[in-house]
């Protein structure tokens, strides 16, 4: 796949008869993260259109979409919104609610919409690629050599489940569904809020522990001036001094 992908990045723009030699430009940045690939041009500071990668490089969407160990790519159209992209053509726009999913299909219920919150985060990146995945066997091809999967769709890690004491309020009500990191997210920040007391309980030996932590002995006998002196300006977790890459525009 990589062969592949590289050959396709340095093909020529053909313009009328003749051919001419690209402009070199800044490398597009490669990320894995399980089973969800990433490709980002850094020298465009907005997200690249569909229309834009195939004006510069033509034959990089169809090699990666027909790819034996890819199950479908998203872009964004300029002209008819999140597109998704799949062997042998296949096309599907989820701004236009289609009945026909194509290779979202064996991804299961939710995948559509899942693919379409993705695509209106603000640092998506140019080019999303999920790996190929199995329904019959459970099978997940992963961009990265892990024992298990994460980041894209397919396979069991698209069933999570929350489990939790009984003692909780329930996280939705009877029939309903948790769906999207930002529900979990209130159903736990509810869980805070149904008890004032501290979130993880603590033992005797932890609250002894804290008591000696908190004594004036122990607090003077640290030098606080070497705790940061590791940083270049005397912060924490400094941030370099370098331009950061804005591709929300």
């Amino acid at each position: 796949a990589r062969a592949a992908v590289r050959a396709a990045l340095r093909r020529p723009v053909e313009e009328g008869a003749e051919q001419r030699r690209p402009v070199r430009r800044a490398e597009p940045i490669v990320l894995a993260s399980g089973n969800l690939g990433l490709v980002s041009f850094p020298d465009v500071r907005h997200r690249m259109t569909r229309e834009e990668i195939d004006l510069r490089h033509p034959a990089l969407l169809p090699t990666l979409a027909n790819h034996p160990g890819v199950g479908f790519l998203l872009v964004r159209s300029a002209e008819r919104g999140a597109l998704v992209l799949g062997a042998r053509g296949a096309e599907v726009y989820l701004d236009e609610d289609p009945v026909d999913l194509g290779p979202l299909a064996d991804f299961g219920p939710g995948a559509a919409e899942a693919v379409l919150r993705t695509d209106g985060f603000p640092h998506v990146a140019d080019i999303m690629v999920n790996s190929w995945y199995d329904p019959e066997e459970g099978e997940v091809l992963a961009f990265e050599e892990q024992i298990g999967s994460h980041g894209g769709l397919g396979g069991a890690q698209s069933r999570p489940f929350l489990l939790s004491p009984l003692v909780l309020g329930d996280p939705v009500a009877d029939g309903g569904e948790l769906v999207g990191a930002e529900r979990v997210h209130r159903v736990l920040r509810g869980w805070l809020g149904e008890d004032a007391g501290p979130e993880v309980p603590l033992t005797a030996d932890v609250v002894d522990a804290i008591d000696v932590i908190d004594s004036a002995d122990v607090i003077d006998s640290v030098d606080l001036d070497d705790s940061l002196s590791g940083t270049p300006d005397g912060t924490a977790f400094a941030v370099p001094d370098r331009a950061v890459q804005d591709k929300t525009l």
